[in-house]
């Protein structure tokens, strides 16, 4: 049927889940005539069989492309199949329903697909109440909870702001409070300096660590204590954030406070999702108003490689967008697209001074040797040609895996490493190296030689043995590697270098890695995964594998056991991440993330006996709601 003659065509799928790990669907049409000879195209959540109704065509990873034996579709008609997730994965949302369905004709021109899902509830909402913190309670509704908190009883008015006596020698700490004014104004939630506001004075204490600082909050004034710049900042945004949580009147006492750890950080994944550069400047903030002070950003994974780099130009300019007959088809909920973007590296500069005038640093990661399929469409030299492995990864990709007997690879590697940390200024590169597919290499006849040479025997001492030279190349550029957990696998202990290693999977790999002498930060899905349900409602979206995170769970662990004191310092922080498989658009990274991320500010900040239990957290969940209201983060989107 010509394109032309399909202008007023209609066409639905709808969709449901039934028993089984199984998703039902009826693809009907409204139109003139009756149209064939298609091939429908969507995605799912990951790989799937059809059940009947209908012939997989083509899938790569979740995209799906069905044909029909008997394929006319009219008014008055309708073909029904069913699809049943592979690898025992449950549907328990309506994250797992398909989307960005479209037909391709026969000459190539597209009709769209209208998706109707069953059984959702499109009034469902989890947000909490809006609500200001009680001045005159002694419990301090901050987060983080501060390390020591000595209410007096008195209140005092702020909503005017804080005159800032700007009489002391700076050295900085004046930077670091016009930094909170300017993240006050763009976030709509100042004053925060002004001319009538409440007197701020500050002092100097060079006996305080760098980050620390002390408020005194008086009838008659504030003093903000501090030793740098760093605590300075620290102390502006509590007084910030008391401002907006207690409707301008805030509780009077003494506060004496210092994080916890070192690392506390967010993640962001922005190569299964593309998220407009404002958005990834509006995650900052977020994290500046709860003291994080780590953004790691993953801009490349199977899916995309989206930063801009001149020594392989061409993976972020193929890959960037995907869609229709371009290298990464319409993989979750693009459809025939084009869906996606690039990032520059002048905007990767203006996050990095973005995110550094708020105290926070930005952590680049170059995604090795597995969650490489698009990298690998674009430069296919990165796998031996006689490798016949047709490793499977956990997404369903076919072939994801760098090969590090190449010589090619090791190019590759190196001068993305060069590049890639030479844009970002902390001097810390994330190197990746999870989800290795069991399969990979184990056909490789290049693999097998490097072996024999190297005195390998597994497919992880050759992982390890990659990670180690790799890690050792970066080191020599001055630059701290880092990973996650599985790069400690191997006959040689594993990435070594003084490498960081994230623990992702539960802290067990983390705890394990911190007594053989790695730096760890600790980010198990269990607790700290914003991509993961917060509950078993199917009207959430999510993934399950970890079972559920709730609010309560993002609180309800420690870093560190209390059996094993001494790993304090090897564990030198904590992480959330936001994997963005279920995000169709850029709000639901708001509504992933709020309010759970409350609970990680609270992991990396406040000590284990100030930390709030579920109750606790929950009772500020619904103050820092107001919060969120105020700077515009959405926290109830879900389509």
């Amino acid at each position: 049927m010509e394109a032309a003659a399909c202008a007023d065509t209609a066409i639905r799928m709808e969709t449901w889940r039934t028993e089984d790990r199984q998703v039902s669907c009826i693809l009907s049409a409204k139109c003139d005539a009756p149209i064939s000879n298609y091939t429908l195209c969507f995605s799912m959540l990951a790989p799937c069989e059809v059940v009947e109704g209908a012939n997989i065509h083509r899938m790569t990873a979740g995209y799906i492309e069905l044909q029909f034996d008997n394929d006319k579709l009219g008014t008055g008609q309708a073909l029904a199949f069913t699809l049943k997730y592979k690898s025992n994965m449950n549907p328990a949302n309506r994250s797992w329903l398909p989307k960005g369905a479209y037909l391709r004709m026969e000459d190539g021109s597209i009709l769209p697909v209208q998706i109707t899902p069953r059984g959702i509830d499109q009034t469902y909402s989890t947000k909490l109440p809006e609500q200001h913190a009680d001045p005159s309670s002694d419990e301090l509704m901050l987060v983080p909870a501060p390390q020591s908190w000595q209410p007096t009883g008195a209140t005092l008015d702020v909503s005017a702001g804080y005159k800032l006596d700007r009489s002391w020698d700076t050295e900085g700490e004046a930077d670091s409070t016009e930094a909170v004014e300017a993240l006050a104004d763009r976030n709509n939630i100042g004053p925060f300096l002004a001319e009538d506001g409440v007197p701020l004075h500050f002092t100097r204490n060079a006996g305080l660590a760098e980050d620390a600082y002390e408020l005194t909050i008086a009838p008659d004034g504030i003093t903000l204590t501090a030793s740098a710049a760093a605590g300075a900042f620290y102390g502006a945004i509590t007084l910030l954030n008391l401002k907006q949580i207690y409707g301008g009147t805030i509780p009077c006492g003494q506060i004496a406070d210092v994080p916890r750890f070192e690392w506390r950080g967010q993640h962001l994944d922005c190569a299964r999702h593309y998220y407009e550069p404002e958005t990834l400047l509006r995650l900052v903030d977020m994290m500046a108003l709860l003291k994080l002070n780590r953004f790691h950003w993953h801009f490349c994974d199977d899916e995309a490689f989206r930063l801009e780099v001149e020594s392989y130009p061409e993976l972020w300019k193929k890959s960037g967008m995907r869609g229709e007959g371009r290298v990464v088809p319409g993989i979750y909920g693009a459809a025939d697209g084009p869906q996606g973007g690039t990032y520059s590296k002048a905007f990767a500069k203006r996050l990095v001074e973005h995110a550094k005038a708020l105290h926070i640093e930005v952590l680049p990661e170059i995604e090795i040797p597995a969650h490489s399929w698009a990298v690998l469409q674009i430069h296919p030299e990165l796998r031996e040609t006689a490798d016949e492995s047709n490793e499977v990864s956990v997404h369903g990709y076919l072939n994801n895996t760098i090969n590090p007997a190449l010589p090619e690879a090791w190019a590759y590697m190196e001068a993305l490493a060069k590049e890639v940390s030479g844009i970002f200024p902390f001097a810390h590169l994330h190197l990746g190296c999870d989800e290795r597919p069991p399969a990979a290499w184990t056909k490789s006849p290049a693999i097998e030689k490097l072996k024999a040479e190297q005195g390998l025997e597994t497919a992880d001492d050759v992982q390890g043995w990659m990670m180690d030279k790799l890690g050792a190349y970066v080191s020599s550029l001055g630059v701290r590697p880092a990973a996650w957990e599985e790069a400690a696998k191997g006959a040689n202990g594993g990435i070594n270098n003084d490498a960081i290693l994230f623990s992702w999977t539960q802290q067990g790999p983390g705890l394990e890695a911190a007594r053989k002498g790695y730096s760890v930060v600790m980010t198990p899905a269990a607790h700290a995964y914003w991509d993961i349900a917060p509950s078993g409602e199917f009207n959430e979206i999510g993934l399950n594998w970890a079972g559920i995170t709730s609010l309560a769970d993002s609180v309800n662990w420690d870093p560190v056991p209390e059996n094993e004191p001494e790993l304090e310092g090897k564990i030198i922080g904590a992480q959330g991440c936001l994997w963005s498989e279920v995000v169709l658009r850029d709000a639901n990274m708001e509504s992933m993330m709020a309010p759970r991320i409350l609970g990680i500010s609270e992991i990396g900040w406040s000590t284990r006996a100030n930390k709030p239990d579920a109750e606790q957290i929950t009772q500020k969940a619904a103050c820092y709601s107001k919060l969120f209201a105020a700077i515009g983060w959405r926290q109830n989107v879900r389509d």
